[in-house]
């Protein structure tokens, strides 16, 4: 059994109980948080993948100004993940047009701003 005396207890623990000092490990803000980070990047896009997308969404924002950039952002993420036979499927067969297949909820009472009952 080790002997638990305060001489042994000083010096494991060093100076006023602290552990010695190359033990000590001091981390800065950025450090502990990943603030240096310039874009959050979920989809796990290269630099040169990042830099193309933030260039063709400038021109996409001068092409579409009334459209909100997460708009643009969403277009752009389904092109460059799809493929591109997927999307002329897409276009040529009609797929994303017509009627919606959900029915919509018309009329009625909106309470709370979250339910609807009907009349």
């Amino acid at each position: 059994m080790s002997d638990l005396s305060n001489n042994n207890l000083e010096e494991d623990m060093g100076v006023r109980g602290c552990p010695p000092e190359e033990e000590i490990t001091t981390l800065t803000l950025d450090d502990e948080f990943d603030r240096k980070k310039k874009y959050i990047n979920p989809c796990k896009f290269d630099d040169a993948t990042l830099r193309r997308r933030d260039n063709e969404l400038k021109e996409l924002q001068k092409l579409y100004p009334n459209m909100c950039i997460s708009m643009l952002e969403l277009a752009w993420n389904f092109c460059e993940y799809t493929p591109k036979e997927e999307q002329d499927k897409i276009i040529k067969e009609k797929l994303w047009e017509g009627k919606p297949v959900n029915k919509r909820m018309m009329g009625g009472t909106i309470k709370n701003a979250v339910s609807i009952e009907s009349r």
